[in-house]
């Protein structure tokens, strides 16, 4: 292959690396600013295939034709992305997308300014190819940055194949950060959390009845919020109790409303929310003792990765999906099917609610919205992608919501609204996700903004907004919702936030998907990607 570097040369034992020095350049350059890793051996050992001296013209086209995969499938092996298998387990799902999505999605993968940057790279390398022998400087730098990283990479721990992120080693209490310390901290968690129930008693029916309204937000964290400058929106100031430490345990929207259905138990792990459900962690039939009707609402048609299917499978949702008939789309989703407006959603089933209420029928609603889901688009606007996509929906979803709190306020009904995100959007990514991927549960992902409101006739709070500090998660809420049983705070008219709030139960932060876990362990995180071998987390 003729190259700007080896035109003059008369035999290929001189003929250097060619244009594949701009591919261990990008790596350099990558590698130095701490976005991927760096393989010695491998890396070392593809630029030796590539320096491999041959005669035909055939030969060396047909050693490039092979590289181009090689080295592809070893960019992501020196990555912090998670394992291809990952990616693959997800293609049924990514064949459904809409093309505009996978385009973005590509975009996010190979954003612009990384294009231009390898213009720029391409053309100095072509100057630079006409003075000096670059491959010489390129191999020069592999075998230094092989001897600096050897080391390293022999007392790392493998994990799904990418062993660039900090090992466990790094830490000073090896004995809790080891794999077996971790492993079992882990075992130890789960069994625990199988011990934790909250006790909804059928002594407490004769209290003042009050509709609970669970607004389920596909797509919402913390950071999210932080990126898009919307965590000073408003909306978020009319709420009594807001968790600051909220861990939604994953970053899939199945597993979130299959965990909120269980909130009656500790925690389990993701295997177990596809077995069957014990009747005293089922939230929806715990409340039904208590004399509760189950209704399930939703602005779009649950059918992407059988959601609806597995909510009433694992979740034990049996009620019907609240009608949508004659609405008007309000987006497009993400794999072309509609998604309506929140508020009219929202306000046809209120106002349904209003003309069947019937005293002592107190009715417990799980609202699920996919209005911020990474994809879709708002039908009579502009396209637009990214940060600058969920910008604009997270605005009208908030303002929607708001309205629609001022609709309970003026019904007076009683009514707890517990808004619960069932994961983030990602925007942010990190060094092992691009911006809105969400393979593994990172702590980004999974901090999510989950608040309480108290609505009814004369309701009187006492004191501040109730912030909740400590870790928690899904068995809190259930907690919650019976202190407020409990207190009879509906039949006195008045209450103490910071009260109600009171008692909840700890959770700690241990997040899974299928395939992947990360947990916190004092200040650092770690990830496992085969459930034996764990990382610290990479971190910026």
């Amino acid at each position: 292959m003729s190259t700007p570097e080896n035109n003059n040369e008369s035999g290929p034992a001189l003929a250097g690396l060619g244009w594949w020095n701009i591919y261990f350049k990008l790596k350099f350059a990558l590698f130095y600013q701490g976005k991927i890793g760096f393989h010695a051996l491998e890396n070392l050992s593809f630029a030796a295939f590539l320096l491999i001296p041959l005669k035909q013209r055939a030969l060396n086209i047909l050693r490039n034709i092979v590289a181009i995969p090689v080295a592809l499938w070893l960019f992501h092996y020196d990555s912090f992305l998670p394992p291809l298998s990952r990616l693959t387990a997800q293609m049924n799902q990514l064949l459904e997308f809409e093309t505009s999505y996978l385009i973005e999605l590509l975009m996010r993968f190979v954003p612009a300014s990384a294009v231009l940057s390898l213009i720029v790279l391409i053309a100095v390398y072509y100057l630079l190819s006409r003075f000096f022998r670059v491959s010489v400087v390129v191999v020069v730098a592999l075998v230094i940055l092989a001897f600096t990283s050897l080391p390293k990479e022999q007392s790392a721990r493998p994990v799904g194949g990418n062993t660039a992120a900090p090992t466990l080693t790094s830490t000073s209490d090896d004995s809790l950060t080891s794999n077996e310390g971790i492993n079992r901290y882990l075992s130890d968690f789960f069994r625990t959390e199988q011990d934790r129930m909250v006790d909804f008693s059928p002594a407490l029916q004769a209290r003042k009845d009050f509709d609970i309204l669970l607004l389920s937000v596909c797509s919402l964290s913390w950071e999210d919020l932080a990126v898009t400058k919307l965590a000073d929106h408003p909306f978020f100031s009319r709420f009594d109790v807001i968790f600051n430490q909220f861990n939604a345990a994953t970053s899939y929207s199945g597993p979130a409303l299959l965990r909120l259905t269980r909130a009656s138990c500790g925690q389990p792990s993701h295997a177990a929310l596809y077995e069957d459900t014990p009747a005293q962690c089922d939230l929806f039939e715990n409340l039904a003792k208590l004399g509760y009707s189950e209704e399930l609402v939703m602005n779009h048609n649950g059918e992407f990765d059988s959601l609806l299917e597995k909510m009433r499978l694992y979740g034990g949702m049996e009620s019907p999906l609240f009608p949508q008939g004659g609405m008007t789309a309000a987006q497009k989703a993400f794999e072309g099917s509609p998604v309506y407006s929140d508020l009219q959603m929202l306000s046809r089933w209120w106002q349904s609610r209003l003309l069947n209420a019937q005293p002592g029928k107190p009715v417990a609603a799980l609202y699920n919205t996919v209005s911020l889901h990474g994809g879709n688009q708002v039908i009579g606007e502009k396209p637009s992608f990214g940060e600058e996509s969920f910008s604009l929906r997270a605005k009208t979803l908030f303002a929607e919501l708001n309205e629609f709190f001022d609709i309970l306020e003026r019904s007076e009904r009683d009514i707890v609204v517990v808004l619960v995100p069932e994961h983030g959007a990602g925007l942010s990514g990190d060094k092992m996700q691009i911006p809105g991927m969400r393979e593994i549960p990172s702590p980004t992902i999974t901090h999510i903004p989950v608040a309480v409101k108290f609505f009814g006739q004369g309701m009187e709070r006492r004191d501040k907004v109730a912030h909740v500090e400590q870790p928690t998660s899904y068995q809190a809420l259930a907690q919650l919702l019976d202190n407020v049983v409990e207190q009879d705070i509906y039949g006195k008219r008045r209450y103490m936030a910071s009260e109600v709030a009171r008692g909840l139960p700890e959770t700690a932060e241990v997040s899974q998907n299928e395939g992947s876990t990360v947990i916190k362990l004092g200040d650092n995180h770690f990830i496992s990607l085969d459930d034996r071998t764990w990382n610290e987390y990479p971190t910026e």
